[in-house]
């Protein structure tokens, strides 16, 4: 991966992390919302939800790649990532367990999905949240552009 690429990536990660495992320790969900990085470098966070009328998660991650299809066709921004609550298979022991999941996308490189598992501890009601790992992700975003 590129230097540039990565360091997009890690700007989006770390405050969109951060975020959706401080919504689940304080509320126990949190709904999906994104971030961006302007061609000019400025990262903003974006949600959608208030502005949908009873939004569901699907709803709500639609409108967020559509909201950064549309910047990116208008060549306003280079990257982007769009966070939500999944259930992934465990890494360990099998099963599946819930995870913090972040589409990341960059204009000049390949998709990727940074996966952070989490669990509630029965006892105490704090969360644990494990390592994050990435996968291959799903273009979205900047594999559209040239479909107008």
């Amino acid at each position: 991966m590129q230097p540039e690429i990565r360091t997009d990536f890690n700007e989006l990660v770390l405050p969109i992390l951060g975020l959706a495992e401080r919504m689940l320790e304080e509320s126990g969900e949190f709904q999906p919302f994104g971030g961006r990085v302007a061609t000019g470098g400025q990262l903003a966070l974006i949600d959608v939800a208030p502005s949908l009328d009873e939004p569901s998660n699907p709803l709500i991650v639609d409108a967020l790649y559509a909201t950064f299809r549309v910047e990116a066709k208008a060549g306003t921004i280079r990257a982007c990532a769009v966070c939500w609550d999944a259930l992934v298979p465990r890494q360990e022991g099998g099963g599946l367990m819930d995870a913090i999941a972040i589409g990341l996308e960059h204009r000049d490189g390949d998709p990727t999905i940074v996966l952070c598992g989490y669990e509630r501890e029965l006892a105490t009601g704090d969360y644990r949240f494990e390592d994050p790992f990435t996968a291959t992700g799903r273009r979205h975003v900047f594999g559209h552009v040239l479909m107008a």
